[in-house]
């Protein structure tokens, strides 16, 4: 069963994912740093916000620095492990493609 293979349903995987949405728009810098390394502007943000394959590029930015894995991390009652989880549930095959943790 796709998004299985982490241990996380998919519907709780997009919702954390919607929570690193989140969290990144109320950090301007953040956000800013994150479009610039995807490549985005906000207008296209809104086009892919509900592809899963997205939705693990956004954790896997959250992932790529430890600070901010934690601070996410904490702040949703949630651990590092669970953000990878959810971004192995949203992108099985991609699961590998991090060295944050």
């Amino acid at each position: 069963m796709q998004g299985q293979h982490s241990g996380l349903s998919r519907p709780f995987a997009e919702e954390i994912a919607v929570k690193a949405l989140t969290y990144l728009s109320q950090d301007p810098e953040l956000l800013g740093q994150f479009l610039a390394l995807s490549g985005m502007d906000p207008a296209s943000l809104r086009a892919v916000i509900n592809e899963p394959s997205f939705q693990a590029a956004m954790l896997d930015f959250l992932m790529s620095n430890d600070d901010t894995l934690l601070a996410f991390s904490t702040n949703h009652s949630l651990t590092p492990e669970d953000v990878l989880k959810a971004k192995i549930a949203l992108d099985p095959m991609g699961g590998a493609s991090t060295g944050a943790l």
